[in-house]
């Protein structure tokens, strides 16, 4: 079926969402790359180091649950293992050009993730085998690795493993928003300019919230004013993003103002402002937190709100965008609340993991 601007395709009828509600969960473990960055950047500056353990902890457990179901097929996740088995990598004769799922699933996921649990075994390594020492479980002493003290080189091998995984980590950090920005069949995608730094800031927004919660469960007097350079990087973020949606509807009043086309935008830019509202609200408690410590349980709650209404409108809404422009159909409300339960699921088992890793590896003891 043809428009008078295009061609529309079948599945914009039957398929009113190509990419399934679930990318929508696994966009907010991608948070757990952020922690990593966060953790492993503050141990090569020498900051932060009572909440080094913490952010370690949590962005280890969201960023191993993120491939649990590939963003390459999440019609199909029983195909998953293509992934691996044949990777796409190089161009041939039959697929030409770089397959970016492919090399993010299948090249910086694993390394990116080999490199983050080393990291982290090390790190905890002479914790543990002070554990070892005073309960004489041999499990604690195998979760050691041998290291008995924290020596230059442990720290030479650290800051090596730090460097060199904050490139797969930083590519993750972005995978989902470049996967958006590369679609040509998704008319709001293709059009939002500055998607790429906003999905960025935004991410960074949900791993700080995470962060801070986490460290109101370790212990808020623990982690000191280590809490304070948290709440600054979430006070950052949050009015990064505040500016970048501003930037964007402006864009769009600019390109498309008085055209059919506004009719479609304004679906999704009516969500913006409430959106615009909730960040600056979280960026300013954050601020607020640095002198009324207090004020900083309520930061993660107001940013998670702030990033799950953010990225429901980008993920899903967007989608209801179709190909011409000229149409925004309705929900789906039958897909999502057939997703609803894996969604849940997902990041559920993200939490359940950071609890595991929370028992195995001690917050204490890194001096």
């Amino acid at each position: 079926m043809t428009y008078p601007l295009g061609y529309l395709y079948p599945n914009e009828f039957a398929q009113p969402l190509q990419w399934l509600p679930v990318l929508f969960s696994y966009s907010l473990l991608i948070s757990g790359a952020d922690l990593l960055l966060l953790a492993l950047i503050a141990y090569l500056f020498n900051k932060l180091k009572r909440t080094v353990p913490v952010l370690l902890i949590v962005g280890l457990a969201f960023y191993t649950v993120v491939l649990l179901g590939p963003l390459a097929d999440l019609r199909n996740p029983d195909r998953a293992v293509l992934l691996f088995s044949h990777s796409h990598l190089f161009p041939t004769a039959e697929n030409p050009g770089l397959a970016l799922i492919t090399l993010q699933g299948a090249v910086l996921w694993p390394l990116g993730f080999v490199l983050a649990a080393l990291f982290t075994l090390l790190y905890f390594a002479p914790a543990n085998y002070k554990r070892y020492l005073s309960t004489r479980n041999p499990f604690y002493k195998l979760l050691s690795l041998g290291v008995k003290s924290r020596t230059p080189f442990l720290n030479a091998v650290l800051k090596i493993l730090a460097v060199v995984a904050l490139i797969p980590l930083a590519f993750w950090a972005v995978y989902p928003a470049t996967l958006f920005t590369m679609q040509t069949a998704l008319w709001i995608w293709r059009n939002w300019q500055t998607l790429l730094p906003m999905y960025f800031a935004d991410t960074f927004v949900v791993a700080t919230a995470a962060a801070i919660l986490a460290m109101w469960i370790y212990g808020i007097r623990k982690v000191g004013d280590d809490i304070n350079g948290v709440l600054l990087i979430h006070g950052a973020a949050s009015i990064s993003v505040v500016a970048l949606l501003v930037a964007q509807v402006a864009i769009w009043n600019a390109q498309y103002g008085g055209s059919p086309y506004i009719q479609v935008i304004d679906q999704v830019a009516s969500w913006i402002t409430p959106v615009v509202l909730l960040y600056l609200v979280t960026f300013i408690l954050s601020l607020v937190a640095v002198k009324w410590r207090a004020v900083s349980l309520v930061v993660p709650f107001t940013g998670v709100a702030a990033a799950l209404l953010n990225k429901w409108n980008i993920i899903v809404r967007a989608q209801y965008a179709q190909r011409s422009g000229l149409t925004f159909i309705g929900p789906a409300e039958d897909v999502i609340a057939h997703e609803l339960p894996v969604m849940i699921g997902i990041v559920a088992f993200g939490i359940f993991l950071s609890i595991v890793l929370s028992i195995l590896f001690p917050a204490e003891g890194h001096d």
